[in-house]
Protein backbone atom coordinates (compact mmCIF):
# COMPACT_ATOMS: atom_id res chain seq x y z
CA UNK A 1 0.00 0.00 0.00
CA UNK A 2 1.51 3.37 -0.95
CA UNK A 3 2.60 5.54 1.90
CA UNK A 4 0.52 8.70 2.32
CA UNK A 5 0.42 11.40 5.00
CA UNK A 6 -2.05 10.85 7.83
CA UNK A 7 -5.43 12.56 7.86
CA UNK A 8 -5.45 16.18 8.96
CA UNK A 9 -2.29 17.34 7.15
CA UNK A 10 -2.10 19.54 4.08
CA UNK A 11 -2.59 16.94 1.40
CA UNK A 12 -3.98 17.03 -2.11
CA UNK A 13 -5.99 13.83 -2.42
CA UNK A 14 -6.17 12.31 -5.88
CA UNK A 15 -8.04 9.10 -5.01
CA UNK A 16 -11.63 8.53 -4.03
CA UNK A 17 -13.23 5.36 -2.69
CA UNK A 18 -16.61 4.52 -4.18
CA UNK A 19 -19.26 3.39 -1.71
CA UNK A 20 -23.03 3.49 -1.49
CA UNK A 21 -24.29 6.90 -0.37
CA UNK A 22 -26.18 5.20 2.50
CA UNK A 23 -22.97 3.55 3.73
CA UNK A 24 -21.14 6.88 3.47
CA UNK A 25 -23.91 8.35 5.66
CA UNK A 26 -23.46 5.53 8.17
CA UNK A 27 -19.70 6.12 8.28
CA UNK A 28 -20.13 9.87 8.76
CA UNK A 29 -22.77 9.39 11.47
CA UNK A 30 -20.60 6.88 13.34
CA UNK A 31 -23.13 4.09 12.80
CA UNK A 32 -20.50 2.17 10.84
CA UNK A 33 -16.77 2.02 11.58
CA UNK A 34 -15.60 -0.46 8.97
CA UNK A 35 -15.77 -0.88 5.24
CA UNK A 36 -16.34 -4.41 3.93
CA UNK A 37 -15.09 -4.98 0.41
CA UNK A 38 -14.95 -7.96 -1.93
CA UNK A 39 -13.99 -6.09 -5.06
CA UNK A 40 -15.74 -4.63 -8.04
CA UNK A 41 -16.38 -6.50 -11.25
CA UNK A 42 -13.64 -4.58 -13.06
CA UNK A 43 -11.07 -4.59 -10.23
CA UNK A 44 -7.61 -5.64 -11.41
CA UNK A 45 -7.48 -9.42 -10.99
CA UNK A 46 -11.15 -9.40 -9.94
CA UNK A 47 -10.42 -8.66 -6.29
CA UNK A 48 -10.02 -5.62 -4.06
CA UNK A 49 -6.64 -4.19 -3.09
CA UNK A 50 -6.01 -1.51 -0.50
CA UNK A 51 -4.24 0.99 -2.70
CA UNK A 52 -4.56 4.10 -0.53
CA UNK A 53 -4.75 4.78 3.19
CA UNK A 54 -6.12 8.32 2.90
CA UNK A 55 -8.88 9.06 0.41
CA UNK A 56 -12.09 10.92 -0.33
CA UNK A 57 -15.45 9.18 -0.09
CA UNK A 58 -17.31 9.12 -3.41
CA UNK A 59 -20.96 8.29 -2.64
CA UNK A 60 -22.67 6.18 -5.29
CA UNK A 61 -26.38 5.88 -5.89
CA UNK A 62 -26.69 2.67 -7.92
CA UNK A 63 -27.50 -0.76 -6.47
CA UNK A 64 -28.63 0.67 -3.11
CA UNK A 65 -31.44 -1.41 -1.67
CA UNK A 66 -33.20 -1.34 1.69
CA UNK A 67 -33.07 -5.14 2.02
CA UNK A 68 -29.26 -4.97 1.83
CA UNK A 69 -29.21 -3.04 5.11
CA UNK A 70 -30.13 -4.14 8.61
CA UNK A 71 -33.75 -3.15 9.35
CA UNK A 72 -32.66 -0.59 11.94
CA UNK A 73 -30.39 1.08 9.35
CA UNK A 74 -32.88 1.41 6.50
CA UNK A 75 -33.57 4.99 7.54
CA UNK A 76 -30.18 5.80 5.97
CA UNK A 77 -31.94 5.63 2.59
CA UNK A 78 -34.58 8.23 3.55
CA UNK A 79 -34.10 11.34 1.41
CA UNK A 80 -30.86 9.85 0.01
CA UNK A 81 -31.46 11.69 -3.25
CA UNK A 82 -30.89 14.95 -1.37
CA UNK A 83 -27.21 13.89 -1.25
CA UNK A 84 -27.10 13.34 -5.01
CA UNK A 85 -24.94 15.99 -6.73
CA UNK A 86 -26.20 17.93 -9.75
CA UNK A 87 -25.95 16.01 -13.05
CA UNK A 88 -22.45 16.04 -14.50
CA UNK A 89 -20.75 16.68 -11.16
CA UNK A 90 -19.39 14.87 -8.15
CA UNK A 91 -19.27 16.46 -4.71
CA UNK A 92 -16.78 15.42 -2.06
CA UNK A 93 -17.73 16.15 1.55
CA UNK A 94 -15.70 13.59 3.50
CA UNK A 95 -12.34 11.96 3.62
CA UNK A 96 -11.42 8.68 5.27
CA UNK A 97 -8.23 7.18 6.62
CA UNK A 98 -7.57 3.47 7.06
CA UNK A 99 -6.56 2.78 10.65
CA UNK A 100 -6.31 -0.99 10.30
CA UNK A 101 -6.96 -3.46 7.52
CA UNK A 102 -7.41 -7.22 7.47
CA UNK A 103 -8.50 -10.05 5.22
CA UNK A 104 -11.23 -12.02 6.94
CA UNK A 105 -11.52 -15.66 5.87
CA UNK A 106 -14.11 -16.79 8.40
CA UNK A 107 -17.82 -16.03 8.27
CA UNK A 108 -17.93 -16.44 12.06
CA UNK A 109 -15.32 -13.69 12.43
CA UNK A 110 -17.37 -11.43 10.13
CA UNK A 111 -20.45 -12.12 12.27
CA UNK A 112 -18.50 -10.88 15.31
CA UNK A 113 -18.04 -7.56 13.46
CA UNK A 114 -21.80 -7.17 12.90
CA UNK A 115 -22.07 -4.28 15.37
CA UNK A 116 -19.55 -2.26 13.39
CA UNK A 117 -21.51 -2.06 10.12
CA UNK A 118 -25.06 -1.71 8.79
CA UNK A 119 -25.05 -4.39 6.07
CA UNK A 120 -27.59 -7.19 6.43
CA UNK A 121 -26.27 -10.62 7.42
CA UNK A 122 -27.43 -11.97 4.06
CA UNK A 123 -25.43 -9.42 2.07
CA UNK A 124 -22.30 -10.04 4.14
CA UNK A 125 -22.60 -13.82 3.65
CA UNK A 126 -23.30 -13.46 -0.09
CA UNK A 127 -20.28 -11.23 -0.61
CA UNK A 128 -18.09 -13.44 1.55
CA UNK A 129 -18.97 -16.58 -0.42
CA UNK A 130 -18.78 -14.96 -3.89
CA UNK A 131 -15.63 -16.46 -5.38
CA UNK A 132 -13.05 -17.06 -2.67
CA UNK A 133 -14.32 -17.06 0.95
CA UNK A 134 -12.78 -13.71 1.86
CA UNK A 135 -13.70 -10.12 2.64
CA UNK A 136 -11.41 -7.17 3.23
CA UNK A 137 -12.20 -5.23 6.39
CA UNK A 138 -11.00 -1.64 6.61
CA UNK A 139 -11.31 0.11 9.97
CA UNK A 140 -11.59 3.78 9.07
CA UNK A 141 -11.76 7.25 10.58
CA UNK A 142 -13.96 9.69 8.68
CA UNK A 143 -13.71 13.49 8.74
CA UNK A 144 -15.81 16.18 7.13
CA UNK A 145 -14.14 18.57 4.72
CA UNK A 146 -14.34 22.18 5.89
CA UNK A 147 -16.10 22.98 2.60
CA UNK A 148 -17.67 20.58 0.06
CA UNK A 149 -15.66 20.31 -3.16
CA UNK A 150 -17.44 19.98 -6.49
CA UNK A 151 -15.72 18.58 -9.58
CA UNK A 152 -17.00 17.72 -13.06
CA UNK A 153 -17.98 14.06 -13.45
CA UNK A 154 -15.48 12.04 -15.44
CA UNK A 155 -16.47 8.75 -17.06
CA UNK A 156 -13.34 7.22 -15.49
CA UNK A 157 -15.16 7.46 -12.12
CA UNK A 158 -17.89 5.08 -13.30
CA UNK A 159 -17.99 1.31 -13.43
CA UNK A 160 -17.84 -1.42 -10.81
CA UNK A 161 -14.51 -0.58 -9.23
CA UNK A 162 -13.57 0.62 -5.77
CA UNK A 163 -11.06 3.35 -6.59
CA UNK A 164 -11.46 6.44 -8.76
CA UNK A 165 -8.46 8.55 -9.67
CA UNK A 166 -9.49 12.20 -9.75
CA UNK A 167 -8.54 14.27 -12.77
CA UNK A 168 -8.01 17.26 -10.45
CA UNK A 169 -6.84 16.53 -6.87
CA UNK A 170 -8.82 17.89 -3.94
CA UNK A 171 -6.81 19.99 -1.50
CA UNK A 172 -7.70 18.75 1.97
CA UNK A 173 -5.96 21.30 4.16
CA UNK A 174 -8.58 21.35 6.90
CA UNK A 175 -11.08 18.79 8.08
CA UNK A 176 -13.53 18.76 10.94
CA UNK A 177 -14.06 15.62 13.03
CA UNK A 178 -17.25 13.63 12.55
CA UNK A 179 -20.23 15.21 10.83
Amino acid sequence: MPSEPASGGALPLQWAFKEWAAICRALVQGRQRIILRKGGIVEPGGSFRIEHRDFLLLPTFVHQAAESLKPEARDLLLDIDADRPPPGTVVFRHRARVIEAAEVRSLAELQRLSGEHVWSDEVVAERFHRGEDLLHVLHVEVATLAEPVSRPWDEAYGGCRSWAKLTVPVDCVETLPGR
